[in-house]
């Protein structure tokens, strides 16, 4: 083979390794924009992080996947236990401070490629016993870390420090986009639909939550049982010690509320100081009893108010409940407001006959033809 023939023969594999480089980042670029059209589209935290900590392992073929994020004021805690979002078996942290990633990323906040040491390995992986290699993916927004996404291999060479980073960087950049808006927007639709001062359900979040509740308790022909829980002469404690004052002890009185309550009991603000409790699977005697918890609760209460005085209020508790008996009502929302209806008049029953307690009333008879049931 003459010269001239063995470095064509050189350049020809050259050309074609090339070309095989070129179509292997092709196919992972796309692969990686397949991921990233499914981060973009993700309009729901539920959503994302069930896409980053479940879905990922899949379609990048991991042995696990972790996420931290970055809560500085316990908001992202708060925001994940009012939408019913767990620890995800571990894969999900939350850290009050950035400190974490100093030891991560050596204080440069970029990709970091390769394998992890043993106490690394149990602090990112906890369900892994063992790693092969890491790649470590910082989320900055506005030149801010708000989170770290981490990827787990069982092979050694699948993350190594002499891979190229191009495409794990542009996935953080996405993946940090796409979590600062939906964090955004959750803590917009929380505040949305709560009461800021005292912190519960405002009552436009009430009535969307109290017509699903109905629909489910008919689906499901369990009880439910409406509970308006009002404070006792609240304009005297106005007067008295003023509205900083009555503001306090709102705040004090709902959180004594939702103390009582399940985790499945909707608490809102339906107005002024007026309080609305729904009990999920609740029939009047258990409905009751928590009804008391509340009231004894309540009137337990002494509010430092000036630093001397105290403020003890007491609430009035009206109570009725609905069981649906196999039966399907023609107007679950006319039937939801009779409900309302009979629980408020049993309230105010509560405050004519003295004050600082439970009355109960029994759910109003439906008119001729419709299908509620006498408790």
């Amino acid at each position: 083979m003459s010269q001239l023939q063995f470095e064509n023969l050189k350049l020809k594999k050259t050309v074609k390794s090339l070309l095989w480089r070129i179509e292997d980042n092709q196919r992972i670029d796309r692969h990686f924009q397949g991921f990233e059209f499914k981060l973009l589209n993700s309009n729901r935290l539920t959503d994302l992080l069930q896409l980053l900590l479940l879905e990922a392992r899949g379609y990048f073929d991991l042995a696990d996947v972790g996420l931290i994020l970055v809560d500085r004021d316990f908001s992202i805690r708060e925001l994940l236990r009012s939408l019913g979002l767990g620890s995800y078996q571990n894969r999900l942290q939350l850290r009050n401070s950035d400190d974490f990633a100093f030891s991560l990323y050596s204080g440069k906040y970029r990709v970091v490629l390769g394998e992890q040491d043993a106490l690394a390995t149990s602090r990112l992986f906890p369900n892994l016993k063992s790693l092969g290699s890491a790649a470590l993916l910082p989320l900055m927004r506005n030149q801010t870390l708000i989170g770290s996404l981490h990827f787990a291999s069982p092979l050694p060479n699948r993350f190594t420090p002499d891979k190229a980073s191009d495409f794990m960087n542009h996935l953080a950049s996405i993946a940090a986009v796409c979590l600062d808006n939906c964090l955004a927007h959750e803590h917009l639709q929380r505040h949305s639909r709560m009461d800021m001062l005292t912190q519960v359900s405002n009552r436009l979040n009430f009535e969307e939550e109290y017509a699903k509740e109905l629909e489910r308790s008919e689906r499901s022909d369990d009880p439910l049982s409406c509970m308006f829980v009002d404070v006792d002469h609240f304009k005297k404690i106005n007067d008295t010690h003023g509205h900083q004052a009555g503001d306090r002890c709102l705040k004090e009185v709902a959180a004594a509320i939702r103390q009582e309550l399940r985790k499945t009991d909707i608490l809102a603000r339906y107005g002024g100081e007026e309080f609305v409790v729904i009990l999920h699977r609740c029939e009047h005697s258990e409905a009751l009893v928590i009804a008391e918890r509340v009231r004894a609760a309540v009137a337990s209460l002494a509010i430092n108010v000036d630093g001397q005085r105290k403020v003890q209020p007491t609430v009035s508790v009206g109570l009725a409940s609905w069981q649906p008996r196999g039966k399907r009502s023609p107007d679950l929302a006319q039937l939801g407001q009779r409900l309302l209806s009979c629980a408020d008049a049993a309230m105010y029953t509560a405050k004519r006959d003295g004050r600082n307690r439970v009355e109960f009333k029994p759910f109003v008879p439906a008119p001729a033809g419709a299908a509620a049931s006498l408790v």
